[in-house]
């Protein structure tokens, strides 16, 4: 099958990565087949729609039907009658790229779908959602599979839970972080904070543990959890020494290491990161994802490094994602 993905624009490179973490966690194999500004093509066996719902930075995942030219292009009818059926549809084009009425396409693609397909169109309820991406001077056409639920993701926003603290993640950025580690089974974040990474991580079924060193973000997390409907596993204690406080290993480790003025540490940064990610590599049995404001040289610990993904914050302030895997 050919899955369409139409990313984030905003965190486009995070996008492309989360997609990728989701095959490999369940061993899914692929073929990138083309890659576009806000677009990715890829061919791979059926995919449970489940597995895509935990994307958090994929605005739509589609089944393709064709890659047109604007204006003169043709859907191919096989594709048309063994993708679509006979409930209502309608069809939208998103201009990636400048250059084209899109009107005038969802008009003209509607018209070649009616041809092959007995189905009504209805622009405000329809079953069943074409659409395109006018991008590198094609229209790439899909049938929606799923779409990003931004409502529920705007719910869970920090100042929406009962125990708030202004450094917490938005919850978008949350999933992604724990999609990256490839998490299947569960997660342990050290620096848990309210716990914003591991509500994500328990939204999707995925068994979480946290430690923090402040007692009261660790009453905090464990209100938000219990919220959300989460069982998770949260104590006071320190990441520098995470055996004395969980003495196992953890098929990932998902943190956003604390970097703020305001943030509590004893000794300084530099021997906090230090020592905690010795303990990180130590406790985690395959991989771990951590996020820090600078660049950073995890190599010397054992870790093989995926991928470095910088997002920024503000002009005073980048997010450095590093996607780390255990040598064994």
């Amino acid at each position: 099958m050919d899955y369409l993905f139409y990313l984030n624009g905003e965190y486009e490179s995070v996008a492309r990565a989360e997609i990728m973490a989701i095959f490999n966690a369940y061993s899914i194999p692929y073929t990138i087949k083309d890659e576009a500004r806000q677009m990715l093509l890829l061919e791979s066996e059926a995919v449970p729609c489940k597995l895509f719902s935990r994307l958090a930075m994929t605005h739509k995942v589609l089944e393709l039907l064709g890659q047109i030219r604007p204006e003169t292009g043709t859907l191919d009818p096989l594709r048309i009658c063994s993708l679509m059926d006979e409930t209502s549809f309608c069809v939208r084009v998103k201009k990636i790229d400048k250059g084209i009425n899109s009107l005038s396409e969802e008009q003209r693609l509607s018209r070649q779908i009616t041809e092959h397909v007995a189905a009504p169109t209805d622009l405000t309820n329809p079953s069943q959602l074409v659409f395109g991406l006018h991008v590198n001077g094609s229209i790439y056409v899909g049938k929606q599979i799923i779409a990003n639920d931004t409502k529920s993701f705007a719910k869970r926003k920090p100042q929406y839970r009962p125990y708030f603290h202004p450094s917490s993640l938005d919850p978008r950025m949350a999933r992604a972080l724990v999609n990256l580690s490839q998490s299947t089974r569960e997660v342990l974040d050290p620096f848990c904070g309210t716990g914003g990474i591991l509500i994500e991580a328990g939204l999707m079924g995925i068994d979480v543990f946290g430690i923090d060193i402040e007692k009261k973000m660790v009453y905090g997390s464990k209100r938000n959890l219990e919220f959300y409907g989460i069982n998770g596993d949260i104590r006071q204690g320190d990441a520098t020494q995470i055996d004395a406080t969980f003495p196992c290993t953890f098929e990932t480790v998902v943190t956003d290491v604390p970097y703020g003025k305001s943030t509590v540490v004893d000794g300084s940064r530099d021997v906090l990161y230090e020592q905690s990610f010795l303990s990180i590599y130590d406790r985690c049995k395959d991989r771990a994802v951590i996020v820090l404001p600078i660049h950073y040289d995890f190599s010397r610990f054992g870790f093989v490094v995926e991928h470095e993904l910088i997002v920024r914050v503000h002009k005073s302030l980048e997010r450095h994602i590093f996607v780390l895997r255990k040598v064994k």
